[in-house]
């Protein structure tokens, strides 16, 4: 088992001594110890002032999911920008809202005690957001990236939270035209998510491995299975979480990235699995938008099981050094459902759906809810058979390489017209 060195962290920078400059650089040097002492004294203030960020407790296993959803023209499958002619034709709604693109639409659940009562609710919203869009022609697509249409076409939804990120982050945040799903798992308290966190930190991209849903970038087949990933972790405060001791001690990293100026709130930490203080939750956020019906509920009731198993854990298991979990990060991403992982306790390499089966006898072993863990093990065939969404994709596009009929077969074949 490979663990992490422990260190102490001094919060002051130490700097190399340098050899004495020309007279014409004391001011620039005079410019920059002044920085340097400004940034010591910002970073003494974060040190004595630690900023408290209450944690809303939950009850422990408690579900909320979010999903991000294209709207594409039901004839060409190309996005169109359909989300406020939706937002302006239904009752107003928290469980539906607008995205960054007006060709990105949200859709999220209220409070439910199990996956199956959560999807219910999903099944309802689709319908009565693809109800809206049959005016316009338009239709709901389930996919992680569009197979091509290109970011630069897509208009910023009139959000001033929106319009401010692109300020501040420009390329970056301007070429986000990617969706996700999101699941939020209920915690007791802040320790508890920070726990349950740092047990989670390397099963996290198993996560991906079973959702990838996004092959094509632009019209290209990029050879990844979730090539959304590789555009997520372009945030300032993207890619993977950190451990922490507890919730103090995340409070105070939230502190030091808010007093630096970093960060406006909480809200804007983007890591792919983050505490939610305000809903009480343990936010998973690394997976790719699932390709289908089945699949999302597979995807919902796994990322559950493994939050409920992490939280509950009498003892901290040790701490897999972060290169390891990057190296799974990257397998999946790279290949999804067909990913050669490497167990992080074992550091055996194990086929992904090999390790899930195993993985899934632990967890019934622990007590894990069997029919969230049957919504798993029943669609276990399937994907030996057939693998995931990015290979769902690959396969429709091979068979005729026209995106337009690859998009309408997506629709099709997604489960949600129920």
């Amino acid at each position: 088992m490979i663990k992490l060195p422990h260190h102490k962290v001094n919060s002051t920078h130490h700097y190399q001594q340098t050899r004495q400059q020309p007279a014409e650089m004391n001011g620039e040097l005079r410019l920059n110890l002044q920085a340097i002492l400004g940034y010591s004294l910002v970073m003494k203030d974060v040190c004595e002032h630690n900023e408290h960020i209450p944690f809303h407790d939950s009850a422990l296993g408690t579900l909320g999911v979010e999903m991000e959803w294209m709207t594409v023209d039901a004839d060409s499958g190309q996005q169109v920008a359909a989300a406020p002619h939706v937002l302006s034709s239904i009752a107003d709604s928290p469980r539906i809202k607008a995205e960054l693109f007006t060709s990105i639409i949200e859709i999220n659940t209220a409070i439910h005690h199990n996956t199956p009562a959560a999807m219910q609710e999903l099944q309802a919203l689709y319908a009565q957001v693809n109800a809206s869009l049959q005016d316009l022609n338009a239709a709901l697509l389930s996919s992680s990236t569009h197979p091509v249409s290109h970011w630069r076409d897509q208009t910023i939804s009139d959000d001033p939270r929106y319009h401010a990120l692109l300020m501040r982050l420009c390329w970056v945040v301007r070429r986000f035209n990617i969706c996700g799903i999101h699941t939020h798992i209920g915690m007791p308290d802040g320790d508890s998510c920070i726990h349950a966190m740092n047990q989670l930190l390397p099963i996290m991209p198993m996560f991906l491995a079973i959702s990838a849903n996004s092959p094509f970038w632009h019209g290209e087949a990029t050879g990844l299975a979730a090539s959304r990933i590789k555009v997520f972790e372009g945030l300032s405060q993207g890619g993977m979480p950190f451990y922490f001791n507890d919730w103090h001690d995340f409070e105070h990293c939230a502190s030091r990235l808010k007093a630096t100026g970093s960060i406006d709130s909480v809200r804007d930490i983007w890591w792919e699995m983050r505490p939610h203080p305000t809903f009480g939750t343990l936010e998973i956020r690394i997976g790719d938008m699932p390709g289908n019906h089945a699949d999302s509920a597979a995807y919902i009731a796994y990322v559950r099981a493994e939050a409920i198993a992490a939280a509950t854990s009498s003892q901290t298991s040790p701490r897999v050094h972060p290169s390891l979990i990057r190296e799974n990060r990257w397998r999946a991403c790279r290949y999804g459902m067909r990913a050669i992982m490497i167990d992080p306790v074992s550091e055996e390499l194990m086929p992904l759906l090999d390790w899930l089966e195993q993985r899934l006898d632990q967890l019934a072993a622990q007590g894990a809810d069997n029919t969230e863990l049957t919504l798993i093990k029943s669609r276990l065939p399937y994907w030996r058979k057939h693998g995931g969404g990015a290979d769902m994709q690959t396969k429709l596009y091979d068979h005729n390489k026209d995106f337009a009929a690859l998009v309408k077969a997506m629709r099709q074949q997604d489960g949600w017209h129920a």
